[in-house]
């Protein structure tokens, strides 16, 4: 479909102007001629609607999802008949942005606004499961914020009529890659446990502001899927709500008889995710409107609450005796203040009383827990007692018991033999024979660990390379660099670029080369200062993006390397006219809106 439908009138719709194009369809904004009603009209492109068949395949999927009226699910007004020209559905007009546009302006999403989303979407999915309707296509794309808060779930049906046409991934998408449940990439019958799956995709990619599933082409990030292959949310996170953290690693579970059985159980633990730390989505404090017109407000009360929540909540952990639930709570404190004296003096109390007072089961608790903190941030650095403070000290040993060693393949750290030796019962047989003495042969170092080489460049650009999180140097100053064979995450930062992550698997001696052809440019930021009146509407390139007090007079645009016209519109009737120059990608740009 192209802009020739602009102007003109389907059915009783007139349409106004071309809002959006995706694989699968191009939308329009349009207006009701009799009720003068706005509304989106999303029109299949041609080769989806050729066909009569196809025109019914659609007209079915249409008549099943129309009657869905929930508050978090976009509304069906009306369909196209199978006479039509085109294959269309016209549905309500959301003032908002997508869930992805959202994210790439603020790069990641706090925990407890996540939660929010997670707990309406999750609301929305019970309602439609209820019904028989799975949505198979659920990401950040698919969701729409409203100016208002109101968050609108999209698309419902419109997988399931592509797969029926028999379409893959590299054309109209049925279903995203990195989205898709293990059982749907395997193209099994899918339940509503696959909508959850996608739904701890999508919570994921809130909260890390990356895709737990990449790879170089679709293929690869398939089959990562299948197999699981992905950092954990708090590897990327370490901030993350305890309580959603565990959730989505649950809903994450490749087998789907491990997530969670049903939406509403999701909704029910969300909200106690919110509940635990003393949120309510009621609560117009809290309101995801409030979060969208004043962010920092919003967060600097968010981080107030949550110090004050966590401090509380994990001292009464630690005399209920449950250390690793203090500990969690702390953790993500100290995620959040690293200096936070109070916590760490805690900790050091708990650290400096295990060898007196912790049974085996405490000890065990505290030791996971203090690890997970020294893995997430480093926090727990006081010096230890009998080590010099100028030399490192020696790595601990391998906390592995004999019988498991033995299991494993492995042969038993001689730590873990001289315990088993000084602890177990004595054994029936005798010991075996000492092996003969070697005096005479020199013995060999140990193999060195296998490994590979690996080449990252940014054609055009730079950026600075890290890999499992760890700097490894900057493109084009840096040449091959070792890395142990197996999985890895790849990580690209970029100042004018959003952050850039995939998976990658080297063989054992594998020169590998990787080339990051689709590094994204942040967008420019323009301050739309001396502006005649906060309700002035903003255009850019003949784009409705709201008011001047709407927008708080930030315009954000994403293709900074290109000049756009905007337009300002003020009640009035004053018009002024910009131009928006290239700017330098991430930067932030002075507008006078002043008329002389």
């Amino acid at each position: 479909m192209g802009p020739q439908l602009i102007g003109n009138i389907v059915e009783k719709y007139e349409v106004i102007q071309k809002i959006g194009q995706g694989g699968m369809a191009t939308v329009y904004r349009g207006r009701h001629m009799t009720l003068g009603r706005e509304v989106a009209i999303k029109v299949l492109h041609p080769h989806l609607s050729a066909s009569e068949r196809n025109r019914l395949r659609f007209a079915r999927e249409a008549r099943a999802i129309e009657h869905l009226e929930h508050d978090n699910i976009l509304r069906i007004f009306d369909y196209s008949g199978i006479e039509a020209d085109y294959c269309y559905i016209v549905t309500e007009f959301v003032d908002g942005i997508t869930l992805q546009a959202l994210l790439d302006e603020r790069t990641r999403i706090p925990s407890e606004v996540a939660t929010a989303m997670g707990l309406k979407l999750a609301g929305a999915l019970s309602y439609a499961h209820d019904l028989g309707i799975i949505h198979r296509d659920l990401k950040l794309e698919n969701v729409m914020l409203r100016r208002d808060g109101a968050l609108k779930l999209m698309d419902f049906g419109i997988a399931r009529f592509l797969d029926e046409v028999n379409l893959t991934i590299t054309g109209a998408l049925v279903g995203s890659p990195a989205y898709m449940s293990p059982e749907q990439a395997m193209e099994r019958v899918l339940d509503q446990r696959s909508d959850l799956f996608s739904l701890g995709t999508l919570l994921f990619h809130l909260v890390t502001g990356q895709l737990p599933f990449t790879g170089s082409n679709p293929s690869i990030v398939l089959r990562n899927v299948i197999e699981g292959k992905r950092p954990s949310v708090t590897e990327l996170a370490p901030d993350v709500s305890p309580c959603l953290g565990d959730l989505i690693e649950q809903l994450m579970a490749t087998a789907p008889e491990d997530r969670p059985q049903s939406a509403a159980d999701v909704a029910l633990r969300l909200d106690q995710c919110l509940a635990d730390v003393g949120i309510s989505v009621d609560d117009p404090k809290w309101a995801l409107d409030r979060w969208l017109q004043a962010p920092t407000d919003y967060n600097e009360q968010l981080q107030n609450t949550l110090s004050t929540v966590l401090i509380t909540g994990g001292k009464e952990r630690l005399l209920q005796s449950d250390h690793l639930g203090a500990l969690r709570m702390f953790n993500r404190l100290l995620s959040m203040d690293e200096n936070h004296e109070e916590v760490l003096e805690l900790i050091r109390a708990m650290h400096a009383d295990l060898p007196k007072k912790a049974s085996p089961k405490m000890r065990q608790a505290i030791g996971l827990g203090t690890l997970v903190l020294i893995l997430s941030g480093g926090f727990l650095m006081w010096p230890q007692i009998g080590v010099d403070p100028v030399q490192k000290p020696s790595p601990p040993a391998v906390d592995m018991d004999a019988d498991e060693a033995e299991t494993s393949g492995l042969d038993a750290p001689p730590s873990v033999v001289a315990t088993r030796n000084a602890s177990s019962p004595r054994s029936t047989r005798p010991p075996p024979p000492p092996p003969p003495p070697l005096a005479a042969k020199k013995q060999s170092p140990p193999p060195e660990p296998e490994s590979g080489l690996l080449t990252v460049t940014v054609p055009g650009s730079w950026g600075d390379i890290y890999i499992d999180g760890k700097l490894r140097g900057r493109t084009g100053t840096i040449g091959d660099i070792s890395v142990s064979a197996g999985t890895h995450t790849l990580g690209i930062q970029n100042d004018h670029a959003l952050p850039y992550t995939q998976s990658f698997t080297v063989a054992p001696g594998e020169a590998k080369s990787i080339a990051i052809t689709d590094l994204q440019r942040k967008p420019v930021r323009f301050q739309l200062r001396e502006a005649p009146n906060g309700n002035c509407i903003v255009k850019v390139d003949g784009i409705e993006r709201g008011t001047i007090q709407s927008l708080q007079q930030i315009l954000r645009v994403r293709s900074p390397e290109k000049t756009h016209r905007l337009v300002v519109q003020c009640p009035d009737g004053t018009t002024i006219h910009r131009a928006l120059k290239p700017a330098v990608p991430g930067s932030l740009v002075s507008v006078s809106l002043n008329t002389p």
